[in-house]
């Protein structure tokens, strides 16, 4: 049957295994890593183990003794007794106050999945001042303790290390400025409407300024001939590294069509992408490491997710549990924002290499992308079925739906859309509205909508 060792070994390599190639786990590791709520901690500590250190044989070489001179006498601790006492002081105090913190994270975190959604959460972990906060409160409470054990005299006319106790006491002080910061930041994440605030900074920032705004309108070939290539992964498709498949289409003069829109939860064995050449091994492995996938949705990855995060806090809002319209009426105040500059972009997709023999950039590979017209209708069908019976939500859908189909850039094809979702929301309004006049203004509304621009 095997040693305990041997089982365990032999599910580490299975684990293993499921990877299939070595840069599909380094790129899992990584991920891991670098979301997890620990990772700025364990580097935080690290460098105060690293301070520690330093500092102990600084002192080894008579740091105080030269500091004595140089600095006020009441700065100076000369009893061994009382620098002992104020290093396990702080130690047991600090322990207590990240206890403390680490518990208002936690109910930081149920609060949000409660309340808003659950996937906002990898979002919240994230948030690097928490994990600052955290970090100092782990790091100094491993200076202290190892300064603290490292506090017996090996002669009688040692001298105290008064300078690392110093030290340590200036990062107890730390510590507790920054737990006001951290207070105030604490009560300031729970609220939805800076949640709101922050989803949608993030995805208007991945608007103007991601990789979609570099995409140009360039019609994609007939690809009913071309070799189509399957998955060997399954997750989320994170994000597809434009440029490094790019540059191998270039190498070897091939032409890549992406068939899944990133963000998608992906299986094995699926159609992932078409080529217009027969592949090597070699060469289709170098391309699959191309595309990276995830276990998790973060609005930092995609404008897509982090528009769908805020349309869940919206139905969220709007479910019986909850009953909170005025959420609902915010999040659609910044759905505006956001599908106004998802119009700009024109549903673009190929992705430009910029190339040294050419005046223009060169299009080697184009991505399949979630367009104007679907992503309002996900939004807004999600919207619709809890929304149906309230006017004010109704009539603020009908409000951004008026602004996007009075923009300058509004296309004929927009406008089609736009009209249809209006439409959409008037049939639901006469079905749903027990108030003949509740009804009246929708109707006004929606006809307002339709009136073609002079």
């Amino acid at each position: 049957m095997g040693t305990p060792l041997d089982r365990k070994t032999k599910q580490i390599m299975n684990w293993i295994k499921k990877f299939k190639r070595l840069p599909y786990l380094i790129n899992f590791l990584y991920e891991k890593a670098t979301t997890s709520i620990a990772f700025y901690p364990t580097l935080i500590a690290v460098f105060f183990l690293l301070l520690t250190s330093l500092m102990l044989f600084l002192e080894g070489k008579g740091l105080t003794t030269w500091i004595e001179k140089n600095i006020p006498v009441f700065l100076v601790i000369k009893s061994w007794e009382i620098a002992q006492s104020i290093l396990t002081t702080l130690v047991g105090a600090l322990i207590s106050l990240m206890v403390f913190s680490f518990s208002m994270v936690m109910v930081l975190l149920n609060n949000a999945a409660s309340n808003y959604s659950p996937r906002i959460l990898p979002s919240l972990i994230a948030n690097k001042f928490h994990q600052f906060v955290l970090g100092t409160y782990l790091g100094t409470i491993t200076y202290c303790l190892l300064l603290a054990i490292n506090m017996t005299p090996t002669r009688t006319d040692a001298v105290v290390p008064s300078m690392s106790i110093l030290l340590g006491i200036f990062f107890g002080l730390t510590c507790l400025m920054i737990f006001v910061f951290f207070i105030h930041s604490i009560s300031e994440a729970v609220q939805v409407g800076k949640i709101l605030e922050s989803l949608a900074a993030t995805t208007r920032k991945k608007l103007e300024n991601g990789a979609i705004a570099t995409f140009v309108n360039q019609p994609v070939p007939d690809i009913s001939s071309w070799k189509t290539y399957k998955t060997d992964r399954v997750g989320y498709l994170k994000y597809v590294n434009c440029e490094k498949i790019s540059k191998l289409c270039a190498k070897h003069q091939l032409k890549i069509k992406v068939l899944i829109p990133t963000r998608t939860y992906v299986v094995d064995e699926v159609d992932l992408f078409c080529c217009n050449q027969k592949l090597e091994d070699d060469l289709k492995n170098k391309i699959l490491e191309g595309f990276i996938f995830s276990e998790n949705e973060v609005a930092e990855d995609d404008h897509v997710i982090g528009i769908k995060q805020i349309t869940e806090i919206a139905v969220k809002a709007m479910s019986p549990g909850i009953n909170d319209p005025g959420t609902a009426l915010s999040a659609l105040n910044y759905l505006t924002i956001l599908f106004s500059k998802k119009m700009d972009l024109k549903d673009a997709s190929a992705f430009p290499l910029p190339s040294e023999g050419e005046a223009s950039p060169v299009v080697f590979l184009w991505l399949k992308m979630i367009t104007f017209q679907d992503l309002l209708f996900q939004v807004l069908a999600a919207l619709r079925a809890y929304a149906r019976q309230d006017l004010m939500v109704m009539l603020q859908m009908l409000r951004m739906l008026n602004f996007l189909v009075g923009k300058e850039n509004a296309t004929p094809d927009f406008r089609k859309v736009i009209r249809l979702e209006a439409e959409k929301i008037r049939i639901d309004a006469e079905q749903y509205l027990t108030n003949p006049e509740d009804y009246k203004e929708v109707e006004t509304f929606v006809a307002k909508i339709k009136k073609e621009p002079v």
